[in-house]
């Protein structure tokens, strides 16, 4: 018995700091990414790449907090985090609905241009009323400014992916597609089969995108207060400017479609 107990007291002590191990991984809050939005966010290679998703863990590491980046399509992605299944989710363009349902930081993820595209022979267009009662694909639980998501005249057709709406363009059965620039061109590259056919005919929106975080998830409101502290400092250190250069992207300014839809709509209800 005498030589026993050691190794049954070793025994215990392994079993608790096992426990405790396994206690701290359950306790890691998980984050929900969007799977199919190269690239910005998509599961590749078996894990989980592009510039927001380095730009979501940087601003987490530089305030020394545990995450764990889950992926998920993005309805999904947002329903978990609506319930507090995930402490948040990631990338949103907010609206009403959206800023009523989640926590929102102060800092932004970044910016995109939200496109419309039709067949390379297209014509510019400069209202949405010259579309009215064409068929639009728009990406499932997507919103894509309040002057687009607002207009009734046009029919959309929900599709799961970006890529199945341009896939639906080639074949005319739909006449247009929303969708943003930067997860397009990169679209367009991986399938250079689709290249050359279509062209961006104006720019619709250029909305701010955002990691938004659960109002139900015990850790959610921590956590957006260490990713906004995480963030500030990514900015002031270069962190942030070299994630953005690594990937090639311009955060939102090009300016090569002028003004936005939605900009000269605004401008036109202000008008006196």
């Amino acid at each position: 018995m005498a030589c026993t107990l050691p190794r049954l007291i070793a025994v215990l002590i392994c079993a608790l700091c096992l426990s405790g191990a396994s206690v701290v991984r359950a306790e890691t809050p998980r984050i929900g990414a969007e799977d199919d939005w190269y690239p910005y966010t998509a599961l590749r290679n078996d894990k989980i790449e592009g510039m927001s998703a380095d730009i979501v863990r940087a601003a987490f590491s530089a305030s020394k907090t545990s995450v764990e980046l889950a992926p998920y399509p993005y309805s999904r992605c947002m329903e978990l985090a609506r319930s507090g299944s995930l402490a948040g989710c990631f990338n949103t363009t907010p609206d009403a609905h959206i800023r009523a349902e989640f926590l929102l930081p102060q800092e932004v993820l970044f910016s995109d241009d939200i496109l419309l595209w039709g067949h390379a022979g297209d014509a510019p267009i400069d209202d949405l009323d010259s579309i009215r009662g064409k068929r639009v694909a728009i990406t499932i639980g997507y919103t894509y400014g309040e002057y687009f998501d607002s207009y009734a005249d046009i029919q959309r057709i929900a599709v799961r992916r970006d890529l199945n709406g341009f896939l639906m363009l080639q074949r005319d059965r739909v006449d247009y597609v929303i969708a943003f620039r930067g997860t397009t061109e990169a679209l367009l590259r991986d399938n250079p089969e689709l290249a050359g056919q279509f062209k961006a005919l104006t720019r619709v929106h250029r909305p701010q995108l955002y990691l938004t975080f659960s109002r139900h998830h015990p850790q959610a409101a921590a956590l957006l207060r260490d990713f906004d502290a995480g963030m500030r400092q990514i900015r002031q250190n270069g962190t942030y400017q070299r994630i953005l250069a690594n990937w090639q992207l311009i955060d939102g300014q090009s300016t090569a479609h002028g003004s936005t839809l939605q900009e000269r709509h605004n401008n036109k209800t202000e008008s006196p």
